[in-house]
């Protein structure tokens, strides 16, 4: 289905801010005194501007989905618990007040005249009234904070683990001697084994995520999320960890024994402010087979 406009507002920005910020209506002080941006989703989002830019017409743009050219992979996680925008240069508030589809996680992606006008990025000149686009739409499949991940069946095992992401994948190393010099990569949005390791995407490139990892005497049942898939690699018996591009992280799951296993996932898009928005359940079981 096509997306749809749902609201915009337009302020002034003068080129010697450097940059504007995408606020959530509902914070106080200047986004600029955050001392977590860049790590996730946070209540702030910065569109810098193109050096010598004199001034720039500004366009925050609400969206029911993806913009036209708003494909993968996206824009930067925007957290609004507020479910309406506010415009800040210099730590000042600018314009008017934009609602969006409700609370929740999205998706804030910015243009500026360059793009906008098909500019060459090597000879293009900023001008007067610059124009910039910063779209918003919700990431999809959100699930509330508190939601439980077991309900009625449980898994034999668990652990729990967080860690930093920083090329939109992390592992789950099923070796005892951790990843083999070339890890698998996700299958697009997929997990893919190979080797005794299996590659979860993520959505974000740089982002903080967290990740439970349970053990199950059979097939596990459905988590809540959105499902990515599952696949099989073997396990020597040591533990399972999870390993991000900067080793492994403080997730270990002990397992009965060597073998084959399974392996699927679910991504829980979570608007919470522990561990920021993308959590991860990882459910391992038990196959037949060599």
């Amino acid at each position: 289905m096509d997306s749809s406009m749902l609201g915009t507002m337009e302020c002034g920005v003068p080129g010697a801010a450097g940059c504007f910020w995408v606020v959530d209506a509902s914070t106080t002080g200047p986004a600029a005194d955050d001392p977590g941006l860049g790590n996730g989703a946070r209540p702030f989002y910065r569109a810098v501007l193109w050096p010598g830019t004199p001034s720039v017409r500004a366009a925050v743009e609400a969206w029911s989905g993806p913009p036209p050219g708003g494909g993968h992979p996206y824009g930067d996680p925007f957290h609004c618990p507020s479910g309406a925008v506010a415009l800040e240069v210099g730590g000042h508030r600018m314009g008017e007040v934009l609602p969006l589809d409700g609370p929740g996680v999205y998706w804030c992606l910015t243009s500026n005249g360059m793009q906008l006008s098909g500019g060459d990025p090597m000879t293009y000149h900023p001008r007067e009234e610059d124009p910039y686009a910063v779209r918003l739409w919700r990431v999809p499949g959100q699930l509330a904070a508190e939601l439980p991940l077991f309900t009625r069946s449980q898994p034999r095992r668990i652990a729990r683990g967080a860690f930093t992401v920083s090329h939109g994948e992390f592992w789950l190393s099923a070796r005892s001697a951790g990843l083999p010099d070339r890890p698998p990569v996700p299958d697009v949005d997929a997990p893919a084994g190979a080797d005794g390791v299996v590659a979860i995407p993520t959505m974000a490139q740089d982002t903080r995520v967290a990740a439970v990892v349970s053990w199950w005497d059979g097939e596990p049942p459905a988590a809540d999320g959105i499902a990515l898939g599952s696949c099989q690699v073997r396990t020597d018996g040591g533990p399972l960890r999870c390993w991000s591009v900067d080793g492994p992280g403080d997730l270990a799951l002990a397992v009965p024994g060597p073998g084959r296993i399974g392996v699927c996932a679910w991504r829980r898009v979570e608007p919470g402010e522990d561990f920021r928005y993308e959590r991860y359940d990882v459910r391992v079981w038990a196959c037949s087979g060599p």
